[in-house]
């Protein structure tokens, strides 16, 4: 999370909650989708922000859970890849993921991990 500036996290905040449809403006079978996927998105930048801002200890407990916020913020940034104001530089995922162990990075060896 460190390599990911503030701007960044403002740029793709900003971007993916203005792709978010207004629930309001919807038909009702709409509704419950769309009101999902922005508190899905909400939630996901409150532990980008709250890691962001927390004191050093706290940070070094919440990094994995606000590198998986944003890995999925820019997921869901990539639904409008095409969309001539997709913040690309912001865009950045902060690790890989390997497909056997999803909750651990690439470059992660199973002797270094604890447990």
């Amino acid at each position: 999370m460190e390599r990911v500036t503030e701007d960044q996290v403002g740029q793709l905040n900003k971007f993916v909650l203005a792709r978010i449809a207004d629930a309001d403006s919807l038909q009702e079978e709409a509704r419950p989708a769309v009101m999902a996927l922005r508190i899905a998105a909400g939630k996901q930048i409150a532990a980008v922000l709250f890691h962001r801002t927390s004191s050093a200890v706290q940070r070094a407990e919440t990094e994995l859970h606000a590198a998986a916020s944003w890995n999925l913020l820019v997921a869901l940034a990539g639904v409008w890849r095409d969309h001539p104001d997709f913040p690309a530089d912001a865009a950045i995922e902060t690790f890989e993921f390997d497909s056997e162990t999803p909750l651990s990075p690439l470059d992660t060896h199973p002797a270094d991990v604890p447990g």
